[in-house]
């Protein structure tokens, strides 16, 4: 009999100057979904994260301060996936 088995990966996104330059989501999403299924796992849901956390969005603001508007880190998403696994 076989199983579900089931994982959430997230993946980080660079913000600021440097993020808008040098960030492509599209190309991460699809890099990770293609390493996972090479792996036997399935893309069942993603999601953009975003930080719904005080002190992480107060530790962004202060770190895109510092560093003049170049980084801070971005959400990013949020991605479920699914494999079937030999059961008992």
């Amino acid at each position: 009999m076989s199983k579900k088995q089931n994982k959430v990966v997230h993946i980080n996104l660079m913000g600021g100057l440097l993020g808008l330059l040098f960030t492509h989501p599209q190309r991460a999403l699809r890099q990770r979904i293609e390493n996972e299924n090479k792996d036997g796992w399935n893309c069942t849901y993603f999601i953009v994260h975003q930080d719904a956390n005080l002190f992480s969005l107060i530790l962004k603001l202060i770190v895109l301060i510092i560093t003049i508007g170049l980084f801070t880190w971005g959400a990013g998403y949020m991605i479920l996936f699914e494999k079937e696994i030999e059961g008992e």
